[in-house]
């Protein structure tokens, strides 16, 4: 059984256990054991109401394309919110989450919609030429959109930008998207950015490969990073960004997935790395690791359990 069936089992096995509704909802067109009935209930109560504002307020989009969230429970949307919402209006703990990843962060910035997190956050310039000039790019459809975004300063006084990747049961086929008209699409508004005297990656495997899953993702979202910063007055006013993947140890499907041919390295982490001109920009950590620096708290032993039970 490998991972994604047993998460599958486990989700229906707590149907009854931790949410206050049935199973049966509809997903591809057929009643699913994994999707409730209320969609509400997939979120944490504790974060529920204020994380559906959000997403309204901000005119987020809700995967997959939906205005209300879904009511799958192996979404990894949802498993990002129902992880991290509960820090938007909390400093202490963001600061202490800031720190997890580097002990040199002093201070964590409200700098999204008042918050200390932010969901399915995009550049305000499109800087990666996704959509038509003038347009508005869709916070978490058809542009390159962050899962969540933190920011903090160091004791350096820099300040600096961390890009969120969320991931749950994901696993991803061989194709390439350079390929066919869709495929030309995307190389006209990346390759010259991959290939720029200053881009973060390096090129030193043929182009093609940075069009495979799920190195093509994050191919998208370190050049997303890079221009944020190069353009930091009309961005978050960053000196610098860290790019987290947040991958379930067990994952070991997608943790060891490469899919580009001409990398060898069978390993996520490493293959991704190697084509960084900075590899420590990247790190990659799973869910419960990353908010370890909660390990603790009494006032979060209620969301941290929740998630404990749900997730870990």
């Amino acid at each position: 059984m490998n991972y994604l069936e047993n998460q599958r089992k486990k989700a229906c096995q707590l149907v009854n256990e931790i949410f206050d509704c049935e199973a049966g909802g509809i997903y591809r067109g057929k009643e699913r054991d994994f999707v409730l009935l209320n969609p509400l209930e997939n979120l944490y109560s504790g974060i529920r109401h204020e994380a559906i504002e959000y997403f309204n307020d901000n005119k987020i989009v809700w995967w997959p394309g939906c205005n209300v969230p879904t009511g799958h429970l192996l979404s990894s949307q949802i498993a990002c919110v129902n992880h991290l919402c509960f820090l938007r209006n909390n400093k202490e703990a963001a600061l202490k989450v800031l720190q997890g990843l580097n002990p040199e962060f002093m201070e964590a910035c409200a700098d999204f919609e008042d918050g200390y997190v932010g969901f399915e956050v995009t550049s305000n310039e499109s800087y990666l030429n996704e959509v038509k000039p003038g347009k508005k790019q869709t916070r978490g459809a058809n542009c390159t959109s962050v899962d969540a975004m933190m920011s903090g300063k160091l004791t350096s006084g820099k300040k600096i930008q961390v890009l969120i990747e969320w991931k749950y049961t994901e696993s991803y086929p061989k194709s390439c998207k350079a390929d066919g008209s869709s495929g030309e699409t995307r190389q006209n508004r990346y390759n010259a950015l991959i290939n720029d005297h200053d881009s973060p990656v390096k090129a030193k495997v043929p182009i093609q490969n940075f069009y495979y899953e799920p190195i093509y993702q994050l191919m998208r979202q370190t050049l997303l990073a890079w221009q944020m910063v190069k353009h930091k007055e009309q961005e978050l006013n960053a000196d610098d960004w860290l790019h987290i993947d947040v991958i379930p140890e067990d994952n070991i499907q997608l943790r060891n997935k490469v899919g580009a041919p001409d990398l060898v390295i069978d390993n996520l982490h490493e293959s991704w790395t190697s084509l960084l001109k900075k590899p420590e920009k990247y790190r990659m950590f799973t869910p419960e690791d990353l908010l370890k620096p909660l390990a603790g708290n009494k006032e979060l032993e209620s969301q941290i359990n929740y998630l404990r039970t749900r997730y870990w």
